[in-house]
């Protein structure tokens, strides 16, 4: 059975180590003979904690609790000795999220955390990660087949959004590594204005803010429970769509209270509209898509993470949005959005947009190799 490290195992060999990455490996290799210890596995490591301010950075600063590491420009003297350092972090996400914190204190208080749960017993491939892809699930629309010829409703998005994710789990490889990704828009409305928090128009809406939010966080939680029967490390990413400009972030801090006590999932907790993440040479991109667009994704990749850009051989961007199948192949990555499993609600659907059964994915990546299989739910 694969070990598994966790991150105060980690960060006690850093220290012990001196972090220096050459002794690191070989201790970790020497006190965990069962794992395949990675060089970019662990690079990857000590940057993700690095910029979460767990590990120090070479200098010996760290970021503060409440900041993201957002980038640092460092001087060295001719011995290779740390002279300066500029250490540029967001601070801009935790003044954001004040004015969600007495909702968000009151909703982590009302969710108890889950339970630290043992990896999977069958042997994981530490090769593979699998991205459970959802989007533009819009909980909380109010869909009539009279007018649209589909129902849809709170109640119905949560049956089927869990039945989906019970079937990707089942038929996804055995892979070590699972990312739970959310594109945005999982909720129909931002308030109980019942509108669309940019352009205003007016929404249906089958219920009440707080019960469409509930179910909306719920089903991320289940999804996130079940990668943490089947994989070893799980990771959870979520994107602002134009429905949830707000929303986004509580869910955001409800997923990271409620796994806060487990090793086992790391939660990005940027506001950021665009996110990425790294899988040995596959490079993930993650954006709603009413933004940036697919023919845009390669240049703004290859701007955002120049650090890491040729490193990586296989780059994906992942988008929603649009509700349809679409990609996009440039020179520079593969772009691609996604259908979802809602209906198309009544002003979409009378203004001419119709589409296939919904869907929703989890695709595999091999590190070294790319793309190497999807699981496909269709309704």
């Amino acid at each position: 059975m694969s070990q598994h490290i966790s991150q105060d195992e980690f960060v006690s060999v850093c220290y012990e180590c001196a972090f220096s990455l050459p002794d690191i490996i070989s201790t970790l290799r020497d006190r965990y003979p069962d794992r395949r210890i990675r060089r970019y596995v662990i690079e990857n490591r000590l940057r993700t904690y690095r910029s979460k301010g767990i590990l120090p950075l070479d200098s010996g600063n760290t970021v503060s609790a409440g900041e993201k590491l957002r980038g640092s420009s460092t001087l060295y003297d001719a011995d290779g000795n740390v002279r300066l350092q500029w250490v540029k972090s967001n601070v801009a996400a935790e003044d954001f999220l004040d004015a969600f914190q007495d909702v968000i204190s009151e909703l982590s208080q009302s969710i108890p955390a889950l339970p630290v749960m043992s990896p999977p017993p069958q042997p994981l491939n530490d090769d593979l990660a699998t991205l459970y892809i959802s989007n533009d699930l819009h909980f909380g629309a109010l869909i009539w087949d009279k007018e649209t010829g589909s129902d849809y409703d709170t109640q119905i998005a949560t049956d089927t959004v869990k039945a989906a994710y019970d079937h990707l789990f089942q038929h996804a490889p055995d892979s070590r590594i699972g990312i739970v990704v959310d594109l945005g828009d999982l909720m129909e409305i931002d308030n109980d204005k019942n509108m669309t928090p940019k352009s205003g128009n007016v929404l249906a809406s089958d219920s009440r803010y707080p019960k469409i939010l509930r179910a909306a966080y719920e089903s991320l939680i289940y999804a996130v429970y079940k990668a943490l029967e089947k994989h070893e490390l799980v990771y959870f990413y979520n994107i602002a769509g134009n429905h949830d400009v707000n929303t986004a972030s509580a869910i955001r801090e409800v997923i990271r209270m409620t796994f806060i006590n487990n090793p086992r999932v790391i939660v990005d907790e940027s506001p950021a509209l665009i996110k990425y993440h790294q899988h040995g040479k596959v490079l993930f991109q993650f954006a709603h898509g009413d933004g940036m667009k697919m023919k845009q994704a390669g240049e703004v990749m290859a701007a955002d993470q120049h650090h890491i850009f040729s490193e990586t051989s296989y780059r994906y961007s992942h988008m929603g949005h649009t509700h349809v199948d679409s990609v996009y192949d440039s020179r520079l990555c593969r772009a691609e959005s996604h259908r979802n499993l809602a209906p198309n609600n009544h002003w979409a659907f009378s203004m001419g947009y119709r589409r296939q059964p919904g869907t929703m994915k989890a695709i595999t990546y091999d590190a070294s190799r790319g793309e190497v299989s999807r699981q496909l739910f269709t309704l």
